[in-house]
């Protein structure tokens, strides 16, 4: 698939995948995410990560860079070469064979069982849902909006993101310079309101936001949720003399939800 979206594949290759796409919505779907995905990661010349991105992107990481270790056996004492001697983009690559290698076994052998094929593109969900997490953390870093903004896209997409992935959201929300960029986190943290402390991070951040669009989004987010605890910062909104009658507005309708 990799060489199809590359265009390097021979006329009967691409016929031979176009074929099978016309009948298969599920491999379009994973083809499109792919080349969205891999679109992400293509740049030539990226900002270098760092510590902190190097410490998430190695949690992400581990429990692939373990499943790998375990089809190779090494001697006792010759131990595994770290995986921080890579570059980024050999294991964005390795997640790009992986993707290939997964897809062209369900092409070829059309003949496997419903329930060995349903673990398979099982497989590939999973391996796409980890290069939208590895992507996501890079595109976070970008100087474009746009790109920071897709970035936290491929967030919402993830059903149970772990704490390396909130964190960033909660992250972007306080301290990106772009206020749409800072929409975009609060509406990808306002999927994920049933862990407790994302709405204890909404409820900290309705206290620092001065942009009145994010203060009116956070407010009908917590209302929403009836979150107990944002009672006392919708009330020093209210109380502001500086908050606009909109706003205000808002605030008082939804404490009146609260209370």
């Amino acid at each position: 698939m990799i060489d199809y979206l590359d265009k390097v594949l021979d006329e009967a290759g691409r016929a031979e995948i176009e074929k099978h796409l016309v009948t298969c919505e599920a491999c379009l779907d994973e083809l499109n995410e792919t080349q969205k995905v891999l679109k992400g990661i293509s740049k030539e010349e990226m900002e270098k990560p760092d510590e902190s991105l190097r410490i998430n992107f190695y949690h992400m990481l581990h429990s692939q860079i373990k499943k790998e270790e375990a089809k190779f056996e090494l001697p006792i004492n010759q131990p595994a070469a770290p995986w921080y001697s890579l570059r980024q983009y050999r294991v964005a690559a390795g997640f790009a064979l992986l993707i290939t290698g997964t897809l062209i076994g369900l092409l070829m052998h059309g003949s496997i069982k419903n329930s060995y094929a349903a673990n398979e593109l099982k497989q590939l969900h999973t391996e796409i849902s980890d290069l939208k997490k590895a992507s996501m953390f890079t595109m976070l870093q970008e100087e474009s909006s746009s790109d920071r903004i897709q970035a936290v896209r491929y967030a919402e997409d993830l059903v149970n993101p772990d704490q390396n992935i909130i964190d960033a959201l909660v992250k972007t929300l306080n301290t990106d310079k772009n206020v749409n960029v800072r929409m975009a986190a609060a509406y990808a943290l306002s999927r994920f309101t049933s862990q407790r402390m994302v709405c204890d991070s909404l409820v900290k951040s309705l206290s620092i936001q001065t942009d009145p669009i994010l203060q009116v989004t956070l407010i009908n987010i917590l209302a929403e949720k009836k979150e107990k605890n944002a009672l006392r910062p919708i009330q020093e909104i209210i109380a502001n003399k500086s908050t606009l009658k909109e706003v205000r507005a808002v605030a008082e309708n939804s404490l009146r939800v609260l209370i």
